[in-house]
């Protein structure tokens, strides 16, 4: 009797070892299952993660000793006695700043020339540098602004040293791959850091371009002539001169306008000359006819 009991014990025993044996089993099959089926994301998370650790840390250095980063704009509206002469004047100036013109337009308006010009000067040579332009004739209208990009500048700094990172540790973990799977699901992941990469990197090109160097747009006027009507500065001497001129244009015109008219309607003459002799005929007949009426009643 006792050796059937200890018989029967002892089975229970092996029985529970190998259950809790095949429970082991399964849970760690399962384990390398999601380990597997999660490897393709496993390599951004880790990168990500030490990335984010060091920007981290790297953030605490970035406060108040920082640079601020300044857009500077200036607009002008300035009359010129000649604009072409300024144009020239403007472009020897900014020849002493290392400044350059990025863009400028000149047309006639009213007889008058006009100007608009868009100059990139160093923004530190700013403040002397537009008492020089306001000097140049008379200033009609002045906006200075400046927008401040610091914020935004250090932000994408910031996150391309992060992208930078992420991109040191792919190339880590590249060089630990150890299947063509692997390999190629962090060479994806390297093609897209770094097409962020170039992206931040063209931002911050932009912002430091803008920065560097304050935009300055000038539009420049002659002063106002007869035809507006407003105060003048022309001696007046010149100005009968400019009236004489214009009524002697005003009647050449008039006259090459009437010889234009002739010109065109030459073609139609024999047509308007048959409509003209058929209406004098008309006329002619009915006349003879009423007076011939007229003489039979007087008769």
């Amino acid at each position: 009797m006792r050796k059937t009991l200890l018989l029967i014990l002892v089975l229970l025993v092996a029985l529970t070892l190998g259950g809790c044996g095949g429970a082991k089993n399964e849970s760690a099959s399962d384990q390398s299952a999601s380990m597997e089926v999660g490897g393709s994301t496993s390599y951004e998370s880790q990168a990500s993660s030490d990335a984010v650790e060091k920007e981290k840390s790297e953030e605490s250095g970035v406060g108040e000793g920082t640079a601020q980063k300044i857009i500077r704009t200036v607009a002008l509206s300035i009359v010129v006695p000649d604009v072409e002469k300024t144009v020239n004047e403007i472009e020897a100036m900014l020849k002493n700043v290392n400044g350059y013109v990025q863009d400028a337009n000149l047309w006639q308006s009213n007889n008058n020339l006009q100007g608009h010009l868009t100059l990139r000067v160093p923004s530190s040579k700013v403040d002397g540098f537009i008492p020089q332009l306001e000097s140049l004739g008379r200033v009609e209208r002045k906006n200075v602004s400046g927008q401040d990009v610091t914020e935004e500048y250090y932000d994408v700094e910031a996150r391309k040293n992060n992208l930078k990172k992420q991109e040191e540790r792919y190339l880590e973990l590249l060089g630990k791959a150890n299947t063509v799977k692997e390999m190629l699901e962090i060479e994806s992941q390297l093609a897209r850091v770094r097409g962020e990469i170039e992206s931040m990197e063209a931002r911050l090109k932009v912002l430091n371009n803008r920065v560097d160097l304050a935009t300055i747009t000038i539009e420049l006027q002659a002063p106002k002539t007869l035809s507006t009507g407003e105060i003048l500065r022309e001696p007046f001497g010149e100005r009968i001169q400019t009236g004489w001129q214009r009524g002697v244009n005003g009647m050449m015109n008039f006259v090459q306008d009437l010889v234009l008219i002739f010109v065109i309607l030459l073609p139609y003459t024999p047509i308007i000359a048959l409509l003209g002799y058929a209406v004098y005929r008309i006329r002619k007949s009915k006349r003879f006819f009423k007076g011939r009426n007229g003489d039979q009643d007087g008769n």
